[in-house]
């Protein structure tokens, strides 16, 4: 898709968004999802035919009631589950440990945290270096940096207490 074919549909979302939710409101309860989701679909076309321009309303009106009916409705099911865990077996100290070290990452920066993050997550370092285009050699360096940062944090509090 050529760049101003972007910027074009851009504006005009970005311009029209209210009214497009307002119109969403009455295909679906979560209106901005569905909005959001014709979004998307609207730059998939966009890439392959930019003659929708022409009549970018009418069509974003068509995708939504399409997906309304069909695709996002089935996709997008809201369902109340009742929470099925007993108090009792609520591990206090668990949530403890967890909430300790959300605290001690506090003590990162944001890049740092998010880098520290999506490692403990499972993320590998290669591929998000790749999806981020940051340096691998810098997100192994944050990694290590942050744990030196939170294994002296861990050794002040030991020492305090």
């Amino acid at each position: 898709m050529n760049s101003k074919a972007r910027r074009d549909f851009d504006a005009w979302f970005v311009e029209n968004y209210d009214s497009l939710v307002s119109q969403a409101r009455r295909l679906h309860p979560d209106n901005r999802d569905l909005v959001h989701h014709a979004y998307l679909k609207t730059i998939d076309t966009l890439e392959r035919n930019t003659n929708i321009l022409e009549n970018l309303s009418g069509y974003f009106n068509t995708v939504m009631w399409t997906l309304s009916i069909d695709q996002f409705r089935k996709l997008y099911q809201i369902h109340e589950t009742p929470d099925t865990t007993p108090v009792s077996d609520y591990d206090l100290t668990a949530a403890i440990k967890k909430e300790e070290a959300m605290i001690m990452t506090n003590h990162l920066s944001w890049f740092d945290r998010t880098v520290l993050s999506l490692y403990l997550d499972g993320w590998s370092m290669a591929q998000l270096s790749r999806e981020a285009g940051i340096n691998v050699d810098v997100l192994y360096k944050s990694i290590s940096e942050s744990k030196k940062k939170l294994r002296d944090v861990i050794r002040q509090r030991t020492n305090q207490k």
